[in-house]
């Protein structure tokens, strides 16, 4: 056998790839990373799974046909066909066409949504609230089954325990959660004893985040009383709630940190606004004795000595009237005193006294009746409140279980696909009914 030349080989290989008819007809999925655009227009990138990647190239019309962001990270489909590029005898995929799915498909629906959204004017910058510096209430729409709840409660209690934490439960991941985060975020938004809503969740998959992309949890949000803080997710994570959100948090427990203060920040920010109260108090009494000064000043300026003479001769004048008048008030007084005195010696002391003691005596013995009787009552009722407080306490412990507003008690009364809602004694919980079993058989 004659050796033959690299060329030739490559040029062989490639004749042979274009009369394959599958490998000129390939559609296949991946996840695009490495892009760059050519000056030329073309498109260079690469496609992988999760255990293979190839060099892919969409010539500069087929990419402007194809209307497509390029974006690393987006799941895609494309229609072409594999070649071999001579120079680097490098096996490469000419890409045709090129169709966002899974999360793509997902992120492209959040695109467009974005830019419906956007133009309406709901993201807008002016339509943002301040957060409150000192929030006594706090709002959270969340799972109660979750992390964040955990980990936001943990933080808010270590930064300040004083602040109060009131949670709306709802679903944040599956079908109809949208509409429950909305129902939950309705709940605390009418409420006038909140400062500030947060809504949040874990981290996943941008399927399992997409609920908070629904278009109708956004309007109403949009539409909101209080400041809303949206910490859904990882930092890398984004949803349509962070952008109609007054503030955005990287995660739960940052947004635990936005909103509470720690004490040490608030009692010294207290500190420093008494300061500044004891230093303007300060200048307005120095400003105050300044000006009584000025103006004492002047009236010893303004008023003459003989005037001034004359007012002492009235003062003492009035001083001479008063000395007078006090005299026959005290004279009075002493006889007033005097025929008191008269009246109380003619009155037998010692008959009065024992008539006192007598009265006393029996009014102690009926204070005494009466105390016993009250303390019997009171010991009573509280019997009767200790029983229905102990009969209240058991009723409470049970979850009831309603569809609707109607209360359930058997199997019988629900269907499968009915949603139900579990009261407990924090709170309460959605759940959908998967399948029913009755008298030992599933249905």
């Amino acid at each position: 056998m004659n050796p033959i030349s690299v060329s030739e080989l490559l040029a062989y290989a490639k004749k042979v790839l274009k009369t394959d008819y599958m490998l000129n007809h390939v559609l296949i999925k991946g996840e695009l990373s490495e892009i760059k655009t050519a000056a030329s227009g073309h498109v260079y990138f690469t496609v992988k799974d999760d255990r293979a990647r190839m060099d892919c190239i969409m010539y500069r019309d087929d990419a402007e046909a194809s209307d497509m962001e390029f974006s690393v990270g987006m799941e895609v489909e494309m229609n072409g066909s594999v070649a071999i590029y001579a120079p680097s005898g490098r096996l490469q995929f000419v890409a045709k066409t090129m169709e966002l799915t899974g999360e793509g498909a997902l992120y492209k629906l959040f695109l467009k949504l974005k830019d419906l959204l956007s133009k309406e004017g709901l993201f807008d910058m002016e339509k943002k609230m301040p957060l409150p510096q000192m929030p006594k209430t706090v709002g959270v729409v969340t799972s109660t089954v979750g992390a964040a709840l955990h980990d936001f409660l943990q933080v808010a209690a270590n930064r300040n325990p004083a602040v109060s934490v009131i949670v709306s439960p709802t679903l944040v991941q599956g079908e109809g959660a949208g509409a429950s985060i909305a129902r939950a975020f309705k709940r605390l938004d009418g409420r006038d004893d909140v400062d500030v809503i947060l809504i949040t969740r874990g981290g996943g998959s941008m399927e399992d985040l997409f609920c908070f992309n629904d278009e109708t949890l956004i309007r109403t949000l949009a539409e909101r009383r209080h400041p809303v803080v949206s910490a859904v997710g990882h930092e890398v994570d984004t949803t349509l709630c962070d952008y109609v959100a007054d503030v955005r948090a990287a995660t739960p427990t940052h947004g635990a940190e936005i909103i509470v203060s720690p004490r040490e920040d608030i009692l010294s920010a207290s500190r420093a606004r008494l300061r500044t109260m004891e230093h303007a108090i300060a200048l307005n009494l120095h400003e105050a004795r300044r000006q009584n000064d000025a103006l004492g000043h002047r009236l010893h300026q303004a008023v003459s000595m003989e005037a001034i003479l004359n007012k002492r001769l009235a003062q003492k004048a009035v001083k001479e009237r008063m000395d007078f008048r006090m005299k026959e008030v005290l004279n009075l007084h002493a006889q007033s005193l005097n025929s008191h005195g008269i009246r109380i010696r003619a009155v037998n002391l010692p008959a009065r006294a024992e008539r006192d003691m007598e009265q006393l005596a029996a009014l102690k013995r009926r204070m005494v009746r009466q105390s016993a009787l009250a303390v019997k009552n009171a010991q009573r009722d509280l019997a009767e409140l200790d029983n229905r407080m102990k009969a209240m306490g058991k009723e409470r412990v049970k979850p009831r279980v309603r569809v609707s507003d109607r209360y359930i008690r058997s199997a019988n009364d629900v269907d499968v696909g009915d949603v139900l809602t579990i009261d407990l004694i924090d709170g309460s919980v959605e759940a959908r009914v998967l399948s029913i079993e009755r008298n030992g058989h599933e249905l």
